[in-house]
């Protein structure tokens, strides 16, 4: 016998967990702390690349037009620089990443509140309808 509150809570749970469905994932896998590095050393190896591809681009264009006056010590500041520069970059890069990531389970995390909030109250309806389906007397 379906009772029309539990088939309403169903349905309600079904329709929310479809919709935030994928947000919940982080949560369930992983605690806070490994979510977040997991996602930092990914955007290492982004964030490494964009940044290759940017400096060989610009170490392109200047040397391209300053080929003729190319010295060892012209190189090994730009190295140095590029160097120093990727650093920076990385630093105030991978601290967005951690500001984001963390934040985005954050959010995970209240959706995986409200549906457990939605679980036990589902729960509830299933153990009232057992205690109206038992006789008395039955213990």
């Amino acid at each position: 016998m379906l009772s029309e509150e539990r088939v309403k809570q169903m349905t309600k749970m079904a329709i929310y967990e479809r919709k935030e469905g994928r947000k919940i994932a982080p949560v369930l896998k992983y605690r806070k702390r490994d979510y977040v590095e997991i996602c930092v050393i990914c955007n290492v190896f982004l964030g490494t690349i964009v940044y290759g591809i940017l400096y060989l681009g610009v170490i392109g264009a200047l040397f391209s037009t300053l080929l003729t006056n190319l010295h060892l010590f012209g190189i090994v500041l730009c190295l140095v620089l590029g160097l120093l520069c990727y650093v920076i970059y990385m630093y105030f890069y991978l601290r967005s990443v951690k500001k984001r990531y963390a934040k985005r389970y954050d959010e995970s995390a209240e959706v995986a509140k409200v549906l457990r909030r939605e679980y036990q109250i589902l729960e509830q309806i299933y153990e009232q309808e057992e205690l109206q389906k038992t006789p008395e007397g039955w213990y």
